[in-house]
């Protein structure tokens, strides 16, 4: 289903938005002017975008572009298409959503589903846009080159706000594990969503750096040759280059954090180990000596010198091991939490 088409542009220079129309107005409005933004909004892209191409004299089939991987980019001459990631947060990890961009002269097509709340939100402010454009009729390339652009770079900006949404999360992580604030939780899993985040922040952002610098060196037809105007897609390239290389610094930063997370654990089960290793020799000593003194008859005469051999053997044994261990292993066995725990609990 169509949910919304809004419509905005310039008729003999003067800018114009009609916010809500049918889709049989659509050719009746874009046919005399000069310029025209089409913001379509649907629940179903593969299903409603043919629809609305058709109505639109547009021959392109929007199946070559969803057919690629994450995004594409086909030239066609006389129409370009575009597909660009959104990337929107999910359930503990984040997704991408297409957007179709299809270019005709003094014609811009924008079809998305409902997470394309950003260039919804452009469109608002679209008078103020299109009045700066160049009003000359043979600058009909440059004009929509610039809104291209501007619209590119709308997308660009959303996907960043993603990336601030994944470190935000992952420093709530690292806080929670290293501070008192300990629940019962998959810690493994977290991770995992926070790297899958991350891997498909990158993945959309490499795959819109791709399509911009085809738009700038691909040598389009409905793309102007203005080196002022490409030069826009320049400083979106630069943009998207550091986010690539802000996501890859941040990979590796919750990577230093998988494995601070893995030394804790082998250390806590080395912990574990050594206190049954104590444990073990605490327990091996006495039940030695109570099983010799049982093969002797009459044992219980002597019961009370046996109990006191027991014991003091048991605590020898037992301290021995304990002071053995610790040296040898190096570790504090939990005593440091436990007075920690201890100093919280009486506060």
């Amino acid at each position: 289903m169509i949910k919304t088409i809004s419509v905005a542009g310039l008729q003999e220079g003067v800018p114009f938005k009609k916010p809500t129309i049918t889709l049989e107005e659509l050719v009746e409005i874009s046919s005399p002017v000069h310029l025209t933004w089409i913001e379509c909004v649907v629940d179903n892209i593969i299903g409603e975008t043919p629809k609305i191409l058709e109505k639109l004299n547009i021959t392109m089939d929007p199946s070559v572009l969803l057919s690629g991987y994450v995004s594409s980019y086909e030239d066609r001459g006389d129409t370009l298409g575009l597909m660009i990631p959104f990337v929107v947060p999910g359930n503990n990890k984040t997704l991408t959503a297409p957007i179709l961009v299809f270019v005709k002269k003094d014609l811009i097509v924008t079809i998305h589903d409902d997470y394309g709340g950003k260039i919804t939100r452009l469109y608002n402010y679209a008078p103020t846009l299109l009045r700066k454009l160049p009003k000359e009729a043979d600058s009909w390339a440059d004009r929509q080159t610039i809104l291209l652009a501007r619209i590119i770079d709308e997308i660009s900006e959303s996907n960043f706000s993603i990336l601030r949404l994944i470190v935000e999360r992952a420093e709530q992580f690292e806080i929670d594990i290293a501070g008192s604030r300990q629940v019962t939780r998959d810690i493994s899993l977290e991770l995992s969503n926070v790297r899958t985040s991350l891997l498909t922040f990158l993945n959309a952002t490499w795959a819109s750096y791709d399509t911009v610098h085809n738009l700038k060196y691909g040598d389009a037809e409905m793309v102007s040759d203005d080196e002022v105007i490409l030069a826009k897609f320049e400083v979106i390239l630069g943009r998207l280059d550091r986010q690539i290389q802000m996501s890859e610094n941040i990979m590796q930063m919750v990577a230093t954090g998988v494995n601070v997370v893995q030394t804790e654990v082998t250390n806590k089960v080395t912990i574990l180990i050594i206190w049954w290793t104590v444990a073990g020799t605490a327990e091996l000593v006495p039940n030695t000596i109570a099983t010799v003194f049982g093969l002797y008859p009459n044992h219980e005469i002597v019961f009370w010198p046996i109990v006191t051999t027991v014991v003091t053997s048991a605590a020898l044994a037992t301290a021995v091991a304990y002071f053995y261990v610790k040296k040898f292993f190096g570790q504090s066995l939990g005593f440091n939490k436990l007075k920690k725990f201890r100093k919280q609990s009486t506060k």
